[in-house]
C-alpha cells in the first residue's frame, strides 16, 4: 500500500470495528481517485463479513482492516447490484438466508426445528 494512505491511515482512524462505511467516506474524499467498493470481506478467521473499502486500480486499500483477526489478508469479493443480498445465516447449516426468511430452505427448517424440540 502507497505510504501516502497509510499515513492518511494512522493519522485518521482510531476506532476500525463497524466504521468501514465512514472511514471509506472521508478517505474518498482525502483521494478522490480511490473507488469506494461494497461487499463483502472473508476473514480466515471470522468467516465472511459485510464490508466497504477502496481500490486504487487493482490495489485493495482497505482502512479498517485491522478490525479483523486476518488484518486484511483475506479475500474480498464486491457485492454486484441487483444480486440478492443475504439478510441472515441459516441457524441449521449456516448459508446464507434471504427475505428476511430464518432458514436457507425448508429441510434446513424442518432440522433445525426438530434439533430445538429435542437437542440430545
Amino acid at each position: 500500500m502507497k505510504s501516502e494512505y497509510q499515513n492518511w491511515i494512522a493519522e485518521n482512524v482510531t476506532d476500525t470495528y463497524g466504521t468501514c462505511a465512514e472511514i471509506t467516506l472521508a478517505m474518498q474524499e482525502a483521494f478522490p481517485w480511490l473507488a469506494r467498493v461494497r461487499g463483502h470481506y472473508y476473514c480466515h478467521i471470522w468467516g465472511e463479513r459485510a464490508h466497504w473499502w477502496l481500490m486504487d486500480g487493482v490495489e485493495v486499500v482497505d482502512p479498517t482492516a485491522t478490525q479483523f483477526p486476518s488484518k486484511g489478508t483475506g479475500h474480498y469479493e464486491e457485492w454486484i447490484d441487483g444480486t440478492p443480498e443475504p439478510t441472515g445465516m441459516c441457524p441449521n447449516c449456516g448459508e446464507h438466508v434471504y427475505d428476511g426468511g430464518t432458514c436457507c430452505s425448508e429441510a434446513c427448517g424442518i432440522a433445525y426445528a426438530a434439533y430445538c424440540c429435542n437437542p440430545f
